[in-house]
């Protein structure tokens, strides 16, 4: 029997809007629930090029004074730099992709004020997590910061994004089939994990593998589905605590491989492939699930991710490492002859 903590507070965000042309109104949604009027807008070149505008526009319309600091990179060099701004803030909004995001919300965290996550791509459920991934974290794959404090997922920009980002974003919800078997797993052996965040996170595997068809061409229900099955996660881990029934094996994979080969596998991608070695080696039915995946187009392998076979080799290897304190299907290890038969049998070369 796993055992409960004596307390446990579950933070979530006031409000989330998802629909066409949301963000242009990004003011009006915020003035409902934040009276401070200095807040600090980041935002990435390609985001203030194409996108920012009309969201700086609606905040000065609602009496918002708002400050544009560009985020070049997802590094802790970058959140001290705008955490040493000489000017005060009382809310951070992030208007762009998941460096931004990370940012945001690491900056949003040590100065106290609320974040306000309005994601420019859908490449991880980093839009709605209580988690933050910084390079310079000590070795630290993510750190706990707050729940967004106010959701605006704008379908349109979505679809308007590089397909890819969208893909990864599949591809990080499906893990979830994985990381909720590890989630199951722990409690066996005594950890406690509350139900109902599993159950949340399977949910919306289960819900974007159905819609998977719609999500890769791009259809309005589509995109609404995987947001909200990225929201749906970004929650699961606020009831847990921690991004325990969202990141499993499969995550520890898919860090180690980026670990090898910084900035060439989307996080989403390296996830999925983790995913098909992770269920393999539950003994789950990986066929089942990664039958209608590669017929929808995504990379399931390192041929069709750009990778050589040895990276995947040693990532498979290495991946009990990376957290080492999270009971998984991974946490004994495997011997490189054991990662060439499991990787053989799930035709991950």
């Amino acid at each position: 029997m796993s055992s409960e903590p004596a307390s446990h507070t579950i933070r979530l965000p006031v409000e989330v809007v998802v629909g066409e042309d949301v963000a242009q109104s990004a003011g009006s949604t915020i003035s409902r629930h934040l009276e401070a009027k200095n807040i600090v807008v980041l935002t990435g070149q390609n985001s203030l090029t194409h996108h920012a505008q009309g969201v700086l526009n609606n905040l000065k319309e609602v009496g918002y004074i708002a400050r544009t600091e560009v985020v070049t990179s997802s590094s802790v060099a970058e959140a001290n730099r705008v955490l040493s701004a000489g000017y005060a803030f009382g809310a951070v909004v992030g208007l762009g992709g998941g460096k931004v995001l990370d940012v945001g919300k690491v900056v949003a965290h040590h100065r106290r004020v609320p974040f306000i996550s309005i994601p420019t791509s859908a490449s991880h459920d980093g839009i709605a997590s209580p988690q933050a991934s910084l390079i310079g974290l000590n070795g630290a794959h993510s750190m706990r910061v707050e729940m967004p404090y106010i959701i605006i997922a704008d379908s349109k920009l979505i679809a308007d994004s590089p397909l890819e980002l969208t893909l990864s974003g599949v591809g990080d919800v499906l893990a979830k089939f994985s990381s909720v078997l590890d989630s199951k797993l722990a409690q066996q052996e005594g950890e406690y994990v509350g139900e109902y965040s599993i159950s949340l996170a399977e949910m919306s595997a289960k819900l974007v593998f159905s819609n998977l068809e719609s999500i890769v061409q791009l259809s309005k229900s589509g995109i609404r589905a995987l947001l909200e099955a990225l929201i749906s996660n970004g929650i699961a881990m606020a009831i847990a605590g921690s991004s325990r029934p969202c990141s499993g094996s499969e995550h520890m994979f898919g860090h180690a491989l980026n670990m090898l080969m910084p900035g060439k596998v989307l996080h989403g991608y390296g996830v999925l492939l983790g995913t098909k070695i992770s269920l393999a080696l539950h003994g789950a039915d990986w066929r089942g699930v990664f039958e209608k995946v590669e017929a929808a187009g995504l990379p399931v392998s390192a041929k069709s991710l750009g990778v050589p076979p040895v990276f995947v080799e040693r990532s498979l290897v290495f991946a009990h490492k990376i957290r080492p304190e999270r009971r998984t299907v991974l946490s004994k290890g495997l011997t490189l002859v054991k990662a060439r038969q499991i990787l053989d049998e799930v035709k991950a070369y």
